[in-house]
């Protein structure tokens, strides 16, 4: 039997059918080899897999090595900085070919349930990954973005009369929704970490951020070098402008820095709050100078519903169509509490 780099070249370089039949091949030797020594090839592979898919020209042997690479892609030892693939990832989820597509969500997918480990285990820590909840937050608040502004830039005005997300036709926008709908089954708090009912919740939310942060920066050492920008001290303008021109998600630890005091984690963990909730409460100029939670609010209008397969009502979040089928099938009935969260 070939080895993983054997195959891997082939992929690469072979014609178009044995490729495709080393591609195959992959799934074999994953859960066939005993050889331990597989396990660093792998690692190789995977780290550099995107270096290697950019020389790729043919859409067909990119196809192969996507399906190829995601296969192994759990065996990948980078559990300690689970979104080290994540940009090339997001590059695939908007491949025109619906293969690469599919095989990109099961490997964001992949990492989700480590990443939610610490919301769906409040102070429980996992013996598998060392990375803080601090940074698994911050890596699911990007992630979360992201997704977003991905599906926003994918919608089109024709799924406003598709309900059910596996009623979507093939496309970005389902495989956005795929993604955010088995976030949703880990945490629905992360999905949804703003409770948003209207433009003037969001507006009143904002100013009450506004004068949190007030207060947080006059607490600051203004003394401090980390601290001062000239002989100024940080402004609320200055976290304002911060969010307003971000560019990629390390612009918000560059908010958090502002407000760095050399404390402990417990004030680090404020901190964080803080800033992620004025960073989804703020305008960005990237969404086009409105705040995520204004983007939300556009979505959640425009959202596929779950359904409850026993009596086909509609729900905007999967936790009420999943109640309602539990409901239904054990009185053989409709539970008014839990339809009235039903879409109209």
């Amino acid at each position: 039997m070939k080895t993983f780099i054997e195959l891997f070249n082939t992929i690469l370089t072979a014609d178009e059918e044995t490729s495709r039949q080393a591609a195959r091949e992959i799934r074999k030797l994953v859960y066939s080899s005993r050889d331990g020594g597989k396990y660093k090839d792998i690692a190789s592979i995977i780290e550099n897999a995107p270096a290697e898919y950019i020389k790729i020209t043919e859409d067909w042997r990119q196809e192969n090595f996507v399906m190829a690479i995601s296969v192994m892609y759990f065996l990948h030892n980078r559990e300690n900085q689970p979104d080290f693939l994540f940009p090339w990832l997001f590059q695939l989820l908007q491949h025109k070919n619906g293969n690469i597509r599919h095989a990109t969500v099961r490997m964001i997918q992949n990492e989700l349930g480590p990443l939610t480990y610490y919301v769906r285990f409040p102070g429980k820590k996992s013996s598998f990954h060392k990375f803080s909840s601090e940074q698994a937050g911050n890596i699911l608040t990007g992630l979360c973005a992201n997704l977003n502004n991905l599906a926003e830039n994918s919608w089109k005005d024709s799924y406003k009369k598709i309900k059910y997300i596996d009623k979507l036709p093939s496309g970005i926008y389902k495989s956005v929704q795929l993604i955010l709908s088995c976030l949703e089954d880990y945490c629905i708090d992360i999905t949804s970490p703003m409770e948003i009912e209207s433009k003037e919740e969001i507006l009143a939310h904002r100013k009450e951020l506004e004068q949190e942060l007030v207060d947080m920066l006059k607490e600051t050492d203004p003394t401090s070098p980390r601290l001062r920008r000239g002989k100024e001290q940080f402004t609320l303008q200055d976290v304002k402008d911060a969010i307003f021109h971000e560019e990629d998600n390390d612009d918000m630890m560059k908010v958090v820095a502002m407000f760095d005091r050399g404390g402990d984690a417990s004030e680090l963990s404020y901190v964080l709050e803080l800033v992620t909730d004025a960073w989804n409460y703020f305008p960005h100029e990237v969404l086009g100078g409105i705040s995520p939670a204004e983007k939300l609010l556009e979505h959640q209008s425009q959202s596929p519903l779950y359904e409850c397969p026993e009596c086909k009502l509609g729900y905007r979040e999967k936790k009420w169509a999943k109640a309602c089928e539990a409901w239904c099938k054990e009185h053989h009935s409709c539970n008014l509490e839990i339809t009235a969260h039903a879409e109209k």
